[in-house]
């Protein structure tokens, strides 16, 4: 009688001891703590020098492992964006040329964005294997300030041979939806490039051992 108890005690024992594993094994172990990134971080009071921050963190946040809290990677990174913009502005702008009725300006702005496409890749090949600091360092920056100034005032160019034809007819409304969406895109493709200038800028502030440029 006492061992058939005891059996049932031990029993009663290992029953609750693998009811309770099972249970723990089933909770949801609580969440790790995030830990703090320091790239994000970086990218996110590099964006604060720029006119668009919040566009800014949000376009090259998804880069910060690669990018880290180097700023010449940073610059480098939003060049490389902005050029995948405008290339890709730029085939819009040759397929909506080529619309029956589109302004005559369009092969004006077409030649322009094609521009600062040029101008943005010559950038990006210039800080390539630029040295970080001496005279040859302030060349690179004055060169890719330059060429992104440029690209700049392409995009301004682009919009200045619009004009709309008389209220009400078909030519005026097919002037009038190329226009918008020329804007929309040259827009977009102005506050890239304005967003890449300043980090660029960024990054010849903060090289050491460089004097002001």
């Amino acid at each position: 009688m006492r061992s058939s108890s005891v059996a049932a005690a031990i029993f009663a024992v290992v029953f609750s001891t693998q009811l309770l594993n099972s249970i723990l094994a089933a909770a949801p172990s609580p969440a790790a703590p995030e830990l703090p990134n320091p790239g994000a971080e970086f990218i996110r009071n590099s964006c604060n020098s720029t006119l668009y921050p919040k566009r800014c963190y949000k376009t090259l946040s998804p880069f910060a492992p690669e990018i880290g809290s180097d700023p010449k990677k940073l610059a480098k990174k939003a060049l490389s964006v902005t050029l995948k913009v405008t290339q890709s502005a730029s085939k819009l702008m040759r397929r909506m040329s080529r619309i029956p009725g589109a302004p005559a300006a369009m092969a004006d702005c077409v030649e322009e964005v094609e521009d600062a496409v040029e101008e943005l890749g010559k950038s990006i090949d210039e800080m390539v294997g630029a040295p970080a600091e001496g005279p040859e360092f302030c060349r690179m920056i004055g060169d890719v300030q330059t060429w992104l100034s440029a690209a700049e005032t392409d995009d301004d160019t682009c919009m200045d041979g619009f004009e709309e034809g008389p209220a009400g007819s078909s030519a005026a409304t097919v002037k009038r939806n190329v226009k918008k969406l020329v804007e929309k895109h040259v827009g977009r493709i102005a506050r890239f490039t304005s967003t890449a200038l300043a980090l660029v800028n960024l990054y010849a502030a903060s090289s050491s051992g460089v004097p002001s440029c």
